[in-house]
């Protein structure tokens, strides 16, 4: 006989959970001496906790809180800290965080908080993303009620919101930045929510346009309003440079344009020249003085008469401080800065986001790279410190999980020239100068001058391998109009052998820049001295980024076990890392016999490889091309085979490298180290 079914009475099943929830409570508390706050409110809202700790925010000075101007308050910039001096003593100072204030268990605390951010808002809305001010608005009569049970979770909500927010945080960094002496406990606690942000935060950041090569209508239109809405050259500088300034766009989109239109408006005269070197003077950012050069170049008519010299020697402060052969140089660090922030978050971003649009997520790095580059201090010796110790650290850590990661990312101009070019401002503003370099006079330069602008057009050159020969239809940003305008045209005001020098990198990148040309030049790369070879492994690179149309023919090539023998093995170092950075991307794009393959081929090299330290090299492309197929054939084919004792050493190396960066990788690239690891630890 079945028995009947017992329905439980609702009384019992809520004294159950009741017991359930406490006895999970003193569990999960029991090895904890304290608990950070939130945590603490988060299980008081659950029933966790029913004890009373001492009230959040009892010794906080409320009018402080919620007066912006208040005498005793620290003038720091707006953002998540308040600094004041202790009434009874002005020696003492006294930091609160408005995050968790937002926490307190009194009314009078939080309204305060709530009052405190409304009105930094009011005065600076890049204070928070879009997200964190919907949630604001959406709990703020909740986090004002007297109940805990209303005002517990919404605080919680509102507290998780400005940890989240990258721009808050941003904030944080500023504040403890500029005030004296910096706020370490603060910049150690935001720093790293800023250079490694959560996608969430991200994502909540909406710019006016989300890939620029897709959507020239809205550049249109930001274009057209900028100049509307500007009455006078600074204000109109100001508000490209916040908007658009952060790229080196195409002529039609540039602040060049957009003053040239202000100016068809004005029945009056007015001194552009003085006007916009003023401007460039109040700026702390080398964006300002790329800017206002491109706007003399493409329109040279605005240039004072006496005034060429001036703005070949402003010329030269970009293009020449853009390579690394003057990194010593002053002004080399801040642009230096600006191209290492937008890399690391492209890598971080990539990693992070799979599948995703390569221009959008290049369109947000280097927007909110220049974010982050102006909190620091202005001065060179700054941004030369913070790139060093901060960003370089970063960008290692950031490239190692990208490598890791080996995301599939749409094909975009911009994400070529993030990847690609070491210093775009410069060859930007060189491949505008095509357009007007006549006009501007090279014959009138001092030989010096002369020698120091050569030496940058070549470096520069080299470094965009194969460039545009031809006009593009419609660029969006200035690397893509042709370079070899400016090359052809400087050549025809030099003797000789610098002109025959120029004519033939014209002449290269025409062969480098078709497919047939770049093939060819593969084959043959042991054939090349060392020089030649980093130039066709630099073209294979920038091309292949781009063009979906080389994979079948480099496939051919690398299938030949002379060539891998005699090239892909036996090359220099750098030129060999170039290389096989551009066969993993046909990878990642092409799959099939690439995600077969690929790491066997590389994998059959290590095994016939003397070399120690090539053998050694080979093993960590064979991990690399293994992560990036997220197959471990390869690998075990070399920890089973006969020199496995060989490869002991190497597979130490590579675990201790991934366990220095572990908390730093997405959970996507955690997961393969971890099936990867596991192969090596079976051998």
């Amino acid at each position: 006989m079945i028995p009947k079914e017992q329905i439980p009475n609702p009384e019992d099943i809520k004294k159950d959970k009741h017991s359930m929830l406490m006895l999970m409570g003193k569990i999960a508390l029991r090895n904890f001496e304290d608990i950070e706050v939130r945590a603490y409110r988060a299980f008081q809202d659950i029933g966790l906790i029913s004890d009373m700790a001492l009230p959040l925010g009892t010794n906080v000075e409320i009018e402080v809180i919620r007066d912006l101007q208040h005498g005793r308050r620290h003038k720091l910039t707006e953002g998540p800290l308040v600094l004041y001096k202790n009434e009874d003593d002005d020696s003492k100072l006294i930091l609160e965080e408005l995050p968790t204030l937002i926490l307190s268990d009194s009314l009078e605390v939080r309204v305060a908080v709530m009052e405190c951010i409304e009105k930094m808002l009011a005065k600076n809305p890049m204070i928070l993303t879009p997200k964190s001010v919907s949630i604001l608005k959406a709990s703020r009569s909740a986090v004002i009620s007297e109940a805990p049970e209303k005002w517990r979770p919404k605080a919680i909500d509102i507290y998780d919101a400005l940890n989240d927010d990258i721009l808050f945080s941003l904030s944080g960094i500023r504040q403890s930045l500029r005030n004296e002496p910096v706020i370490q406990d603060a910049l150690k606690f935001y720093t790293p929510k800023v250079i490694y942000p959560t996608v969430t935060s991200c994502d909540s950041i909406s710019l006016s346009i989300g890939n620029p090569e897709r959507d020239h209508e809205t550049l249109n239109i930001l274009l057209s309003e900028i100049v509307s809405g500007s009455s006078s050259i600074g204000e109109l500088c100001s508000t490209y440079l916040e908007k658009l300034g952060f790229l080196p766009f195409a002529p039609s989109y540039s602040m060049a344009t957009a003053i040239k239109n202000w100016l068809s408006f004005k029945n009056y005269s007015i001194d552009v020249w003085q006007d916009l070197w003023k401007w460039v003077d109040s700026k702390s950012t080398p964006l300002s003085r790329y800017h206002a050069c491109s706007v003399f170049i493409l329109f040279p008519e605005l240039i004072p008469k006496g005034k060429l010299p001036n703005l070949w020697k402003e010329i030269l402060t970009v293009v020449q401080n853009s390579d690394n052969k003057n990194e010593s140089t002053p002004d080399f660090s801040p642009w230096a800065l600006r191209r290492d922030l937008a890399l690391h978050y492209t890598y971080h971003l990539e990693a992070n986001l799979p599948e995703n649009d390569g221009g959008s997520i290049g369109y947000f790095a280097w927007w909110f790279s220049e974010q982050v580059a102006a909190v620091f201090p202005p001065d060179v010796t700054s941004a030369k410190f913070y790139r060093e110790k901060w960003v370089k650290n970063a960008l290692e850590c950031s490239s190692l999980s990208w490598l890791a990661a080996s995301s599939p990312i749409q094909r975009s101009s911009l994400r070529q020239i993030t990847l690609s070019v070491e210093f775009p401002w410069s060859v930007a503003l060189l491949t505008m100068m095509g357009e007007s370099l006549n006009e501007l006079d090279p014959t009138a330069l001092a030989e010096d001058f002369r020698k120091r602008f050569q030496d940058a057009l070549v470096s520069n050159t080299f470094s965009v391998l194969p460039f545009s020969i031809n006009k593009t239809d419609n660029p969006t940003f200035a690397l893509e109009g042709s370079l070899a305008d400016t090359i052809l045209k400087w050549a025809e005001y030099q003797t000789e052998e610098h002109k025959k020098g120029l004519q033939q990198l014209v002449e290269m990148s025409n062969i480098l820049g078709s497919s047939e040309g770049l093939l060819e030049a593969v084959k043959k790369l042991g054939e090349f001295d060392l020089p030649k070879q980093t130039l066709v492994c630099f073209a294979l690179k920038r091309k292949v980024l781009i063009d979906p149309t080389l994979s079948e023919g480099i496939w051919e090539i690398i299938a030949d076990f002379e060539w891998r023998k005699n090239v892909l093995g036996n090359i220099d170092y750098n030129v060999q890392a170039l290389l096989i950075e551009s066969l993993c991307i046909l990878l990642i794009e092409n799959g099939g016999k690439w995600y077969s393959y690929l790491s066997h081929l590389i994998a059959e090299l290590c095994e016939n490889e003397e070399d120690e330290e090539r053998r050694r090299v080979l093993f960590l492309y064979v991990i690399h091309t293994s992560l990036a197929s997220d197959t471990v054939s390869a690998v075990q084919r070399l920890l089973r085979g006969e020199h496995k004792a060989k490869l002991k050493a190497y597979v130490k190396e590579y675990r201790d490298r991934v366990k220095t960066i572990r908390y730093d990788y997405p959970p996507g690239v955690a997961g393969k180290l971890l099936s990867l690891m596991a192969s090596m630890l079976l051998q």
